[in-house]
């Protein structure tokens, strides 16, 4: 494990067997900024502050369609999506947010996106953690991105 973890260190960690493409992005507000695309899905590998942690996470923008097939659930259907959704996001060490386009915190019925995020500490920084954070990232992001499947699958 490693306290302090440079750009060239972290690209050089990810595992290009695994990855089909990593590029380094300019980002004013990071030390580095990569982003990592696995199985068509961009997940970024972020460091903000020299001592911060080492974020990997990303975004899931839904359409408007979403927003109305979700709202045109029953209320007993919206509370079982949203128990299905919770409890893939609680299993894996993800932070989430359900936000509106304007990236306010609103309930799951309101939402336009849904941010998760990894965090890795200094000292806790290793190749494998590394790897980890961006498997989790990317199992649920794969989960996710097929909403569609998880609306039609609730029943009453």
């Amino acid at each position: 494990m490693t306290e302090h973890t440079d750009a060239e260190s972290i690209r050089n960690w990810i595992d290009d067997d695994l990855v089909e493409n990593v590029d380094q992005i300019s980002d004013d507000a990071a030390e580095f900024n990569f982003t990592v695309k696995i199985s068509n899905l961009l997940i970024h590998v972020i460091r903000r502050e020299p001592n911060g942690p080492v974020l990997i996470g990303q975004q899931i923008e839904y359409g408007e369609s979403i927003q109305a097939s979700i709202n045109q659930l029953s209320d007993t259907q919206r509370n079982k999506l949203i128990a299905r959704i919770r409890e893939t996001l609680t299993a894996v060490p993800v932070i989430y947010g359900f936000h509106d386009e304007h990236d306010n915190n609103v309930r799951f019925g309101d939402m336009h996106r849904i941010f998760l995020e990894h965090r890795i500490y200094p000292g806790e920084m290793s190749q494998h953690a590394l790897m980890n954070g961006l498997i989790a990232v990317w199992k649920t992001m794969r989960y996710l991105d097929d909403i569609t499947t998880l609306i039609d699958s609730v029943d009453e």
